[in-house]
């Protein structure tokens, strides 16, 4: 039900940023609710709101370099060890270019660990452009990462 209502607020953003492209607050609004939304999607798995919001040429760079294009990011969130319990955002910043946004902030992920609550924080930029209707995230770099304390 909770993920149901997400995608009801999604799409009512959406329909605002087709209906009024120049309402520069309601298209913010959208895009930050779809970065949300793309994070919950992957502690739930939710895989066809991954696909439908991750670009083909998805590029993510992690803190550590490793690199992941959306089939391998995609597939490592579904062959995962450890789950991810939450990952929750922080101090968004949604810069928007046309049909493109530039988002950063902070986002805050628990780990599942089997016997704790581990977790880690970055900082990170997002590429967001818009094509055939859809809020779509080409480029995730992380900027920063550090530990938090373990539960």
């Amino acid at each position: 039900m909770k993920n149901f209502i997400s995608v009801l607020f999604v799409l009512s953003f959406s329909f605002s940023y087709a209906q009024s492209s120049k309402d520069t607050t309601a298209t913010k609004l959208a895009v930050d609710s779809i970065n949300r939304l793309l994070d919950h999607a992957v502690v739930q798995k939710n895989l066809p709101v991954l696909q439908k919001h991750y670009a083909e040429d998805f590029f993510f760079q992690h803190a550590t370099g490793i690199i992941d294009s959306k089939e391998t990011w995609i597939k490592s969130i579904q062959t995962r060890k450890n789950p991810y319990a939450s990952r929750e955002h922080d101090s968004i910043v949604v810069e928007l270019h046309s049909n493109v946004a530039i988002v950063s902030g902070s986002l805050s992920v628990r780990v599942k660990e089997p016997d704790k609550l581990s977790g880690y924080a970055l900082r990170y930029i997002r590429v967001f452009v818009y094509k055939n209707s859809n809020w779509q995230l080409i480029s995730h770099h992380s900027t920063a990462e550090w530990n938090l304390k373990d539960e």
